[in-house]
């Protein structure tokens, strides 16, 4: 096989290489949309177009075809330093927001090498002037060895901007050494008549092994690429599962503020029915009674006849007066809220006052109201202090019989505090207080003369008693009699507050 053959195997063998390069990259990118790979086949189809003239360089097809390829060699010299351009500044990143000068020299390189073979086309094609075409193609050559030396400065420039910038610096050795043996070979030819076949080898050799590194880098960039857009989904959706999280979370808590309302909305209802039902049945009674004693007056009776009559109504009239004021206070907390004004009460004096306001009462029944203040203090509100003890005394009252004793006391141990109102009528059932907190109309008990009583009082009490921090107790037995006992924990012991 003689040099001519060989070199046209040769020149086979590294454009089909290149060929295979830039097929290969160019599917790659329409796979996977990455221009990187776009601007890397640019600059191996420019390498494959470049090579391929040497089958008409030598003048094996004839002298137009050697003069032709002469004229299109800077053409393709200058798609594969684009290509290597466009590929440089893709790589590496290199973006106007975060290297403005660096991006806008890379622009005017990139638009000087594209202008130069419409430039130098068009003066083949028009004017032919040879010392302008000369002056192309002097200006290629300066214009590759200046965009090599300009991907060497941007390479160690942004040498630690990224792990895999420095693997490109490295892979960038072979093909500076492949430009400066082909760029010096290719103009000192177009000046001196020498070999040219040496260089030409190892410049296609030094070309490959550049070809399979870049492609190895790119491999990388791609992988470190998916990487990075893994974990910019791993974090937006860890984002939108935080998120979500904070949204149900937010709607937990207005659930269970709407559960807390309907709840209010539900115990305001059952306060509603327990108003009506004491209306009805306790504050109705005396006005009934009311309207009879009009009537025994319009029929006559005597002085000596009324007089008792009208007592008892006055008296009655009073005791209910004292318990709607009760329980208007209590509405009051139950529906706008009620805030405590808590004092050190001085329980005999409380005590005391209670006694005289149902001497009147206790006197109709020959019952005695004992007081035995073993404890003298307790911090609470008073005025609610005062409702419970009413509703405590008037039912102890109530439910006793003839010539019996209620006694109110005071006592306290290192634990607690204890207030409590005993009486020995006629006791109850032990489940029927505790049915007081949860029934809508509780069972309505008669007392020792015929007293109505629905508990309401007791409601009332019930809850005095535990807004000022405290528990009412009930302990009774049918036929032997009830005591009611407030408890307080030993912190209503103490002083009062400033």
């Amino acid at each position: 096989m003689d040099i001519l053959d060989f070199r046209h195997l040769e020149t086979i063998v590294f454009t089909s290489i290149f060929s295979v390069f830039g097929i290969y990259h160019l599917l790659s990118f329409f796979v996977l949309k990455h221009k990187v790979l776009l601007y890397y086949s640019i600059l191996i189809f420019g390498l494959t177009l470049h090579w391929s003239l040497y089958f008409f360089l030598d003048g094996s097809f004839g002298s137009t075809a050697s003069i032709i390829a002469d004229k299109a060699s800077l053409t393709t010299a200058m798609i594969s330093t684009l290509g290597l351009l466009l590929f440089t500044k893709n790589y590496l990143s290199i973006e106007k927001d975060t290297f403005p000068n660096l991006c806008r020299t890379y622009k005017v390189f990139v638009g000087i090498v594209g202008s130069l073979p419409i430039l130098h086309i068009t003066n083949n094609l028009t004017t032919k002037i040879e010392w302008l075409n000369d002056f192309f193609v002097l200006f290629a050559a300066i214009m590759s060895m200046a965009s090599i030396f300009l991907n060497i400065f941007s390479g160690l420039r942004l040498f630690h901007a990224h792990k895999l910038n420095r693997y490109y610096l490295y892979s960038y050795t072979p093909i500076l050494l492949a430009a400066i043996l082909y760029i010096g070979t290719w103009f000192l030819k177009r000046h001196f008549d020498f070999y040219t076949y040496p260089i030409i080898l190892t410049t296609s050799i030094l070309v490959t092994i550049q070809l399979i590194l870049f492609s190895l880098i790119i491999g990388f960039k791609y992988k470190a690429i998916e990487s990075e857009h893994l974990k910019l989904q791993l974090n937006a959706n860890q984002m939108l599962k935080n998120e979500v999280d904070k949204q149900t979370k937010n709607l937990q808590l207005a659930k269970k503020a709407l559960e807390d309302q309907n709840e209010e909305l539900e115990k305001v209802n059952q306060l509603k029915n327990k108003l009506f039902s004491l209306l009805t049945h306790d504050v109705r009674a005396p006005l009934n009674n009311f309207i009879a004693i009009i009537e025994l007056i319009q029929s006559d009776l005597t002085d000596s006849e009324l007089q008792p009559i009208l007592e008892k109504l006055k008296n009655e009239i009073s005791d209910k007066v004292s318990m709607v004021n009760g329980l208007l206070q209590w509405s009051h907390k139950q529906l706008d809220g009620m805030e405590l004004d808590k004092s050190l009460c001085d329980l005999k004096s409380v005590f005391s006052s209670i006694k005289h306001e149902f001497a009147r009462m206790a006197q109709d029944k020959d019952i005695a109201i004992e007081l035995q203040v073993l404890h003298p203090t307790l911090l609470m509100d008073v005025n609610m202090l005062k409702v419970v003890l009413r509703n405590l005394v008037s039912n102890a009252i109530k439910f006793t019989q003839n010539g019996q004793k209620v006694i109110v006391w005071s006592q306290s141990n290192a634990t607690c505090i204890e207030i409590g109102v005993q009486d020995f009528g006629m006791g109850m059932q032990s489940d029927w207080f505790e049915r007081l907190g949860h029934d809508d109309r509780p069972e309505i008990r008669t007392g020792t003369h015929g007293e109505k009583g629905t508990g309401f009082g007791l409601v009332i009490a019930k809850d005095f008693v535990e807004m000022n921090g405290g528990k009412l107790i009930c302990e009774s037995e049918i036929g032997k009699g009830t005591t009611f006992i407030l408890r307080f924990k030993d912190t209503a012991i103490g002083h009062a507050p400033d």
